[in-house]
């Protein structure tokens, strides 16, 4: 097998190569840019901070795709080339003094996002490099949970190592999303996963075991939980002697077993349980063949390992139920030795078993209920985003068949997302607040205009007659209101305008002033006739006749212009002029035909006939 070059140039991984083309400090810049198409990141975010920043990468891609005027602090052990609008700060993650230096840069401000990309210098051991990163990860939490705003996000590298679980398990306390990806630029042989944690539920306090390395990566010991693995189908190992413990015989009483929090893992360090109780022994369910499996049990098979369990379950409820009919002829024995009620031992002992009862229910049902509303916010934002997504497809395929747009290609955006919008200051209002420069006052009109409240604006004459009846009394107000109905009935008679100039003029009124059409009335007129009269439904009308009677009609006017004589001289002084007469002509229609007097020359009677 070849040996792989990773020297300069000569390195085959195209994503290095990418970098140095596109003026990119180091080739991890794309797993962040991928990450952020994924996961949207960056372009809502007003203020990052990304540890472990050295070379700048990251920062350079922060700064690209972040809003402008954003506040970017990148913090690492060695020093970042200045990068502009951008903080550097040379500080350890991992101390108070970095701690400081954020607070003093940030002041009272809460970053959106933490961006964490740190690993230490690999070496031979691997158990020690994979557990130093995800120390470094932990502290790297620690900073996100105190400089994060509600809601915020936190994005890390993490080693798949033994650690992997318990991180995710602690990523998972602190926000609601949590989901592991690989970039495609990460490599296929580095154990490297990115963790992105979208959420922050911004807890009051704070517990500082979750930080502490001890406390989160202790290992817990793995007990053995079905029958099925005490009995092995291969030889076991020799694994030696436990600590301590010098032989391989051990004997266990019925008590112990009886007490024991894990039953089968019990079993499976026991050769013999012998009966330290005569109750128990004489017991209708110790039948002689569980006496006989109590002797050995390194001897027995599945079968009669549960039953031994079952054995175990018939004792222990035996041995309850002889506690509470113990504990009702206490109580009696007290009720009847003082009337004066119950004791205050006899109240503690009740709250205590009430207590023990209690909490394992409530914490059962608290994470039940919390997990049904995770569930159910996650499932209402996948139906508000496929919902917007099928509106949008819905919107384009209308506008592809009304040959709006071409397939794939959106010509027109439905929404305005700039910053000043001209459409929508459609009052006269608005208009006049902007030109004499109040934006406050148009700021508000618009926000209205977007909740659909629309305000009522009083004119002049409104506020006289307004005035005017406060002034008045009830009579010299009815005769007022009298006239002017009869004055508007007049006037309503008098109103005769329905042209469409009108109508016009009145939505030009209306219109924005400070829209202006690319196109003239004519213009459009035509351009919407030709529109209108290019329909399939337009093409099957028979133009050829039209045509062929226009050839007739104008062959006819000819013959009569050839035929002179004074009957044509005759007929000049008696017909109107061709002006007038070619005003007939169009007036009488295509169709008619001029009558001939019957004192006309005879060359003009093939002009004689009808036509229809």
């Amino acid at each position: 097998m070849g040996k792989k070059l990773k020297v300069g140039k000569t390195r085959k991984d195209k994503f290095y190569h990418l970098a140095k083309e596109t003026g990119y400090r180091s080739r991890s810049s794309f797993k962040l840019i991928q990450l952020n198409r994924k996961f949207q990141i960056l372009q809502k975010a007003r203020a990052v901070v990304d540890l472990c920043a050295a070379p700048g990468g990251w920062l350079q891609v922060a700064s690209k795709f972040m809003p402008v005027s954003s506040l970017i602090i990148g913090v690492d052990l060695v020093p970042i080339k200045p990068i502009p609008n951008v903080v550097t700060l040379q500080e350890d993650i991992t101390t108070e003094k970095c701690r400081q230096a954020l607070k003093k840069e940030l002041q009272t401000w809460k970053v959106d996002v933490v961006l964490n990309d740190g690993a230490p210098n690999v070496g031979a051991n691997w158990q020690h490099d994979a557990f130093t990163q995800a120390h470094l990860t932990l502290m790297a939490l620690k900073l996100a949970c105190e400089f994060l705003a509600k809601g915020g996000s936190f994005i890390t590298k993490v080693f798949r190592s033994k650690d992997y679980q318990p991180l995710l398990w602690i990523f998972q306390q602190f926000f609601r999303k949590v989901q592991a990806t690989k970039p495609q630029a990460s490599r296929n042989e580095s154990a490297e996963i990115f963790v992105i944690c979208q959420g922050f539920l911004a807890p009051d306090k704070i517990d500082n075991k979750f930080f502490d390395p001890k406390h989160a990566f202790k290992e817990v010991e793995v007990q053995a939980k079905t029958v099925k693995e005490l009995v092995p189908v291969k030889k076991p190992k020799a694994e030696g002697y436990a600590d301590g413990d010098l032989t391989l015989y051990h004997t266990f009483t019925v008590t112990e077993f009886l007490k024991a929090e894990n039953p089968v893992d019990f079993l499976g360090k026991a050769n013999e349980i012998s009966f330290d109780n005569p109750t128990l022994r004489t017991h209708p369910a110790t039948s002689p063949e569980i006496q006989e499996c109590c002797r050995d049990i390194k001897v027995l098979g599945r079968k009669e390992l549960r039953l031994l369990l079952a054995w175990r379950g018939k004792l222990r409820r035996f041995l309850t139920r002889k506690l509470k009919d113990e504990a009702k002829q206490l109580d009696q024995d007290i009720r009847l030795s003082s009337s004066e009620g119950e004791s205050d031992t006899e109240k503690e002992s009740k709250k205590k078993r009430s207590d023990k009862e209690e909490p394992e229910e409530d914490d059962e049902e608290e994470m039940d209920r919390k997990l049904a509303e995770i569930k159910a916010q996650e499932v209402a934002e996948l139906r508000r985003k496929k919902k917007k997504l099928l509106k949008e497809r819905r919107k384009q395929r209308e506008r592809i068949e009304l040959k709006m747009d071409l397939p794939g290609v959106s010509i027109a955006d439905g929404t305005d997302s700039s910053m000043f919008s001209l459409g929508t200051i459609n009052k006269a209002k608005a208009l006049w607040e902007i030109s004499r420069g109040d934006m406050k006052g148009a700021d508000a009109l618009l926000k209205e205009e977007e909740e659909g409240e629309d305000d009522v604006y009083l004119s002049d004459d409104e506020i006289d007659r307004i005035s005017l009846a406060s002034d008045l009394d009830s009579d010299d107000l009815q005769e007022i209101e009298e006239k002017e109905k009869t004055l508007e009935k007049t006037a309503q008679k008098k109103k005769v305008s329905f042209s469409v100039e009108d109508e016009e003029e009145e939505d030009e009124g209306e219109r924005n002033e400070l829209l202006v059409e690319l196109e003239g009335k004519e213009e459009k007129r035509d351009r919407e006739t030709s529109l209108w009269f290019s329909k399939d439904i337009f093409s099957e009308l028979d133009l050829d006749a039209d045509a062929e009677s226009e050839v007739r009609q104008a062959q006819r006017l000819q013959d009569r212009e050839a035929g002179g004589g004074k009957g044509r001289k005759r007929k000049a002084q008696e017909e109107p002029a061709p002006a007038e007469q070619e005003q007939e002509e169009e007036e009488a229609g295509p169709s008619q035909e001029v009558e001939e007097k019957p004192g006309e020359q005879e060359g003009e009677s093939d002009s004689d006939d009808d036509s229809s």
